[in-house]
């Protein structure tokens, strides 16, 4: 067995003095990487991954500009045509070869690379694109399963979870506890899946304007969120 494959040894590449070995244990809850642009920062930071990913250790990553989804170009059999789609007009047995040679070097093949695909479930979340799965908070406004409305302390985690990232998708920073925007919709969301009832966007920005409720706490409804001000949370 190579020296890079023992469990929680993170292989990082080579240097004149052998290889390049971290100690998954170093890891801590944060940590920061950075570095001048093009001096290899996004690599090493898949190399972690993909050596985590080995290991059996999950991931998830969150990345606006795009370069981390290069984990998925995984070939085991480093044939020409799996390079085809990817290398535009580039001669794809030539990327091939490339790729073969490049990995002899540093001592590995297609086989490790078969060992990181089996490894892990790779999936790709595109909030607001179709390109792979796609990710969209209008599902979340479907009333909760009945093991968690009958859960008060779940069903209100869920309605909070829910809450806050509408009104983070609109720009409205809120407290749970001061917001009159949070305490509303929570109240909404509260009423209508209480009852198993199902919400789209249209109905939950009618019901912001003409709430079934009459009260909010000890409040009336009017006093506590007038009218204009709802309409204009509506918009």
């Amino acid at each position: 067995m190579n020296d890079f494959e023992k469990l929680g040894v993170f292989y990082l590449g080579k240097t004149k003095d052998g290889l390049l070995l971290y100690d998954s244990k170093d890891l801590v809850t944060h940590a920061v990487c950075v570095g001048m642009t093009g001096s290899g920062k996004t690599g090493l930071c898949v190399t972690l991954l993909e050596e985590a990913a080995i290991d059996g250790i999950p991931a998830i990553i969150i990345d606006p500009k795009g370069d981390l989804s290069n984990l998925l170009l995984t070939f085991p059999n480093l044939a020409p045509e799996d390079f085809k789609p990817w290398v535009e007009e580039r001669d794809p047995a030539q990327e091939a070869n490339l790729w073969k040679e490049g990995l002899a070097k540093w001592g590995q093949d297609g086989e490790r690379i078969k060992r990181l695909r089996d490894a892990a479930d790779f999936r790709i979340y595109t909030p607001g694109s179709n390109s792979g799965l796609p990710v969209s908070i209008l599902k979340s406004f479907v009333a909760p399963p009945e093991t968690i409305r009958q859960d008060n302390e779940s069903l209100a985690e869920r309605i909070n979870t829910t809450v806050t990232s509408l009104l983070g998708l609109i720009g409205v920073e809120a407290d749970p506890v001061r917001s009159r925007e949070h305490i509303l919709l929570s109240n909404i969301l509260q009423q209508e899946w209480s009852a198993g009832r199902d919400l789209d966007i249209a109905t939950l920005i009618q019901k912001v304007q003409t709430p079934a409720i009459t009260k909010i706490g000890v409040m009336d409804l009017d006093s506590f969120y007038p009218a204009q001000d709802r309409f204009q949370l509506a918009m």
